[in-house]
């Protein structure tokens, strides 16, 4: 049982290199997959990717999907369909200064959960708490002093 329980506690290492291969043109690699990270041609770059901050709303909206997926395969949910939109604002003056007193992070971002469903509405609310609780990419978003607001449409059949 304390063998289990040690191979429990290991932590996950995620790694990913990035390459400049432009002005503003980055080459990531992660395992064994290679995406690019750009800037619009207005802010200097050759708009050949997302920009890094639609990466990181990318990966939210991909996370929140993969892990509403993981909770309900546990709870033998049936999920028919799901489509999640995610925006964020953020002030650009707070990447162009550290010393303005402008974060540079997202001041607020908005997820919004299509699932289309036919369980009860004690089970959904079941879902979305152990998604609350699980999801690591909405959690750098709320600590970051983000406010992230999930507003959940939940569809039947």
């Amino acid at each position: 049982m304390a063998e289990s329980l040690d191979a429990a506690m290991v932590k996950q290492e995620r790694r990913v290199r990035a390459s400049k291969l432009g002005e503003c043109k980055i080459e990531l690699k992660a395992r064994s997959h290679t995406f690019y990270a750009d800037e619009p041609l207005k802010a200097g770059g050759t708009d050949e990717g997302p920009t890094p901050r639609e990466i990181a709303l990318g990966a939210l909206a991909a996370c929140v999907t993969v892990i509403t997926g993981k909770v309900a395969k546990g709870m033998d949910f049936n999920v028919i369909d799901q489509s999640i939109e995610v925006r964020g604002t953020a002030d650009p003056q707070g990447a162009k200064n550290a010393d303005n007193g402008i974060s540079p992070n997202f001041d607020h971002v908005e997820v919004k959960i299509r699932l289309v469903t036919d369980e009860p509405d004690e089970r959904v609310a079941e879902l979305k708490r152990q998604h609350f609780g699980r999801c690591p990419i909405s959690a750098l978003f709320r600590e970051s002093n983000c406010e992230l607001v999930e507003d959940w449409n939940i569809e039947r059949p």
